[in-house]
């Protein structure tokens, strides 16, 4: 891991357990049962790790919101409004245009490169030509951008979950789960089906509405303030052991 990598992932997880050890101390938790419960969780989570990455973490929002465009830009779709085929670099059209288009404030070739690596994207219409697999950014294998992700996530959980608690939310961010303890083992297939198609449903339909409302390009020098946001969802489910009881 290069020493840059590794200064940005300690700042992003020195984020989530700082947020995460200010949740459990306005709680009621002790100094003295953190520094424990610390103590025995970083013990386990050394036998457990086996995690690692080379590449420069840029943010797997900012990929899932480039492959949104590619779906969605009338300059990157054919007569079928299907995103084309377009050059990994180069002057638009390309996927560096693209994702120079979207002012993520990354290095837009690096990040071209990177969505080939990750297979992203895959060759289509010619050689050097290349379309998007999907619009969702999925990536099945340890990579620092999911690591990233995840740390993302878990501080944005913590801080709705914070700000819905103190006295001046006067509308409380969403913040729900629907789960049963008792789901029969044969279930979870379906259950994952069913899960991914609602999901994809909401999360559309929530990122055209974030999209529709984003600052356009223009000559003129934005006015008024911006702020991170969005919806996070995941579906959950418990690994159990051989007692039949969850895991701990």
């Amino acid at each position: 891991m290069s020493a840059n990598l590794a200064k940005r992932l300690e700042r992003d997880y020195s984020r989530v357990l700082t947020m995460l050890f200010a949740f459990m101390l306005r709680s009621g938790v002790k100094p003295e049962q953190l520094r424990a419960v610390c103590s025995s969780s970083l013990g386990k989570a050394e036998r457990k790790a086996n995690l690692g990455g080379n590449e420069e973490p840029y943010g797997l929002a900012n990929v899932s919101r480039v492959l949104y465009a590619w779906h969605r830009d009338r300059r990157y779709l054919d007569d079928d409004a299907a995103p084309k085929p377009i050059r990994l670099l180069g002057p638009s059209p390309s996927i560096e245009a693209l994702i120079r288009s979207q002012r993520c404030g990354v290095d837009a070739a690096q990040v071209a490169r990177d969505l080939k690596a990750l297979r992203l994207v895959e060759q289509r219409g010619g050689r050097g030509f290349y379309r998007p697999r999907s619009d969702a950014a999925v990536i099945s294998r340890h990579d620092p951008l999911v690591l990233q992700h995840a740390t993302r996530a878990l501080s944005s959980l913590l801080e709705t979950v914070a700000k819905n608690m103190s006295t001046w939310a006067s509308t409380p961010l969403i913040e729900r789960s629907a789960e049963v303890p008792d789901l029969p083992s044969d279930q979870v297939e379906s259950f994952r089906r069913f899960s991914q198609l609602q999901g994809w449903v909401l999360i559309r339909t929530v990122n055209d509405w974030l999209e529709s409302r984003r600052p356009r390009r223009s000559g003129r020098k934005r006015t008024g303030s911006t702020v991170r946001a969005g919806v996070h969802l995941h579906a959950y489910v418990e690994k159990m052991n051989r007692s039949g009881s969850p895991s701990p």
